[in-house]
């Protein structure tokens, strides 16, 4: 759809303009995420809902405190404990399409990962949950927010409608960026003091060679701290992990 025209009917700008007016009152990104999900259910019929947030793309999906309703609720436990990281939205598919444009579904990714096509038959679609779709909205201090909605029966959003969303997430950002009080979740709290020692020569730049010798350690206990590290922060390389601890830095200079 990229690149390509398409005329939206007169009821999708409707829609696009209610829920722009009932998410418009909110003072905080809590209270943005739940007027949201209200206008969405409201205009769109969509009881299913999500709504992501993290310093980076891939670490919004292990959110610990998402806002979910409807048939997402009994069944975020599980999600967090084992099918976050194979989220068929956390794909690299999915974030190549969300480059091009904030709003997609499912149905438009080909070429998934085995753990993406798990994710949809073993846990999506056994939780009779068919369809799905997910807006991706820029918030403050570079974070970013996922905004998924899904069906129990099926129903795919048209092209029209995608388009739709997709015009509706653009303007959800500029909002959602304006809101204050938005913290960047510390890192740091996950790990160890030694941990957090070696994440901190990690950001500053430094090899696992260097940072063997800076701590007295041997190589293969550096690498192996490194992917502690990348796990229980939920990052997936060095370069998240750089954007982690950077974020944060300037969040409190701020």
């Amino acid at each position: 759809m990229a690149g390509r025209s398409v005329e939206l009917p007169v009821e999708e700008y409707e829609r696009i303009f209610a829920i722009l007016d009932a998410s418009s009152q909110a003072t905080s990104l809590d209270e943005f995420k739940n007027d949201l999900m209200v206008a969405l259910h409201e205009h769109y019929d969509c009881l299913n809902t999500t709504f992501f947030t993290g310093p980076t793309f891939v670490t919004a999906f292990s959110d610990p405190a998402p806002v979910v309703t409807g048939r997402i609720t009994p069944v975020i436990d599980e999600y967090q404990a084992r099918w976050y990281p194979k989220d068929v939205f956390a794909s690299p598919q999915s974030r190549a399409a969300l480059a091009a444009r904030p709003a997609i579904s499912a149905d438009d990714l080909r070429g998934l990962p085995n753990d993406s096509v798990t994710y949809l038959q073993d846990f999506l679609y056994r939780k009779r949950l068919h369809s799905a779709s997910v807006m991706h909205l820029d918030l403050a201090h570079g974070c970013h927010g996922l905004v998924g909605m899904f069906d129990s029966r099926g129903r795919e959003p048209d092209p029209a409608r995608l388009h739709a969303m997709g015009i509706l997430a653009r303007q959800l950002s500029e909002r959602a960026k304006s809101l204050p009080g938005q913290v960047v979740p510390s890192w740091r709290d996950r790990l160890t003091p030694r941990q957090v020692q070696l994440a901190e020569l990690v950001a500053d730049g430094h090899t696992n060679e260097e940072i063997a010798e800076i701590l007295n350690l041997g190589l293969d206990t550096v690498k192996k701290y490194v992917s502690r590290v990348f796990s229980a922060t939920r990052v997936r390389n060095r370069a998240e992990l750089v954007k982690l601890v950077c974020l944060e830095s300037i969040a409190v200079a701020g």
